[in-house]
């Protein structure tokens, strides 16, 4: 590649005079902080992810959800496109605070709603922790989704919507539409709990890529959490969490990332939280997860839904050990429903929405969206 002729002309000795001057030119300037301060970062965030549409909706709004405050996020270009109701997983790991990292595509298509459940997330701050403690069980999630549902019916004039449920929050999802059906187009599961065998797989599958690796420290931490799965009762959580740490350092979580520290660190970003609703993401995560499993057991009122009456889509990473994948796919394998698809994503784990994001979003587009019999264009278009 040839030179300007100014470099050309120089000799080396010259060069190198040339070079240390542009240097010390730098150095004698004042230093100036690069940090951004988060306001500023998370304004431009807001900006770029502003809804342009006059037939869209950008709202987050707290409704009240059978005697409590519960946060909404809803986002989309066309209010008549079909509503996404997106359950979280934890079960108090909300993803409205990171949803900004992947879920704009998917506004084109659908009106997505992120729902911070009760005591957690941005509902965590309004919440009466010792009186909501008692209510946390898997039932009273599916009745306070009920609420969110016929809210966002009533709101956008729709008579059915689809339901994402994704991963705990796959085990509100099903009961969810087991007993409303005719609010439904579709039932999706993203890392889709598989049931009561669930724990078992992840244990038999991680002991098997830990003594394949012959990783010592893990075998002997492993085996310590034995027997296992827990039952439900005080300590479970500590062993279900640190099954899966070990699970995430085998590539059962994120594939290629050995701990989740960069997704719990993404709502630092995320333009519906202040720093409150951030500080308080890991107390009420934590207070959720001891009340509802290590809390007194709830009542099995039954097993697994296994028969539907809506389309059922599950996508799933192959690689997932948080939700087994093997699990999921024997899941879907026994039930029943009108129409039925499982999805594998060769490349992922259990955070498919950012190990494969184009692939989630071609296939909530071909796969789902067209249960939902969307989407319909703006007038003019």
């Amino acid at each position: 590649m040839s030179q300007p002729a100014a470099i050309r002309s120089a000799g080396p000795v010259s060069f190198l005079i040339l070079a240390l001057g542009i240097l010390g030119a730098a150095c004698d300037a004042p230093i100036q902080s690069t940090a951004m301060p988060r306001d500023s970062i998370i304004a431009r965030l807001a900006n770029l992810r502003a809804i342009h549409t006059p037939e869209g909706v950008e709202v987050l709004e707290p409704i009240e959800v059978n005697g409590s405050t519960q946060w909404l996020s809803i986002r989309g270009l066309n209010r008549a496109n079909p509503i996404l109701l997106v359950l979280h997983g934890g079960p108090g790991s909300p993803v409205m605070g990171m949803a900004w990292a992947y879920q704009k595509p998917w506004e084109d298509f659908f009106t997505v709603v992120n729902w911070d459940r009760r005591g957690v997330g941005k509902s965590f701050a309004a919440a009466d922790s010792a009186r909501l403690a008692p209510t946390l069980t898997l039932q009273q999630h599916v009745d306070d989704a009920l609420v969110v549902v016929e809210h966002l019916l009533s709101r956008f004039g729709q008579e059915k919507l689809v339901v994402l449920g994704y991963s705990y929050g796959s085990s509100i999802g099903p009961r969810l539409v087991e007993e409303h059906p005719n609010r439904f187009h579709a039932y999706v599961g993203l890392g889709q709990s598989g049931g009561p065998g669930s724990e078992a797989q992840l244990f038999s599958t991680l002991m098997e890529r830990v003594r394949e690796a012959n990783d010592t420290t893990a075998i002997r931490e492993l085996e310590a959490l034995q027997p296992y799965p827990p039952p439900p009762g005080p300590g479970a959580v500590a062993k279900l969490l640190a099954a899966r740490r070990w699970a995430r350092e085998y590539d059962g979580g994120w594939y290629g990332k050995p701990t989740f520290d960069l997704y719990f660190a993404l709502p630092e970003w995320g333009p519906e939280y202040t720093e409150d609703d951030v500080a308080n993401l890991q107390p009420a995560m934590a207070w959720a997860e001891r009340h509802l499993i290590d809390g007194a057991p709830e009542p099995r009122r039954r097993g697994m839904v296994e028969r539907y009456e809506v389309p059922v889509v599950m996508l799933h990473g192959r690689f997932d050990l948080h939700t087994p994948y093997e699990s999921a796919l024997d899941y879907f394998n026994r039930i029943d429903a009108p129409h039925k698809r499982f999805v594998t994503f060769e490349r992922s784990s259990h955070m498919i929405m950012f190990e494969e994001p184009g692939r989630m979003l071609m296939t909530l587009v071909n796969e789902v969206l067209p249960l939902a019999g969307g989407p319909w264009e703006s007038a003019g278009s």
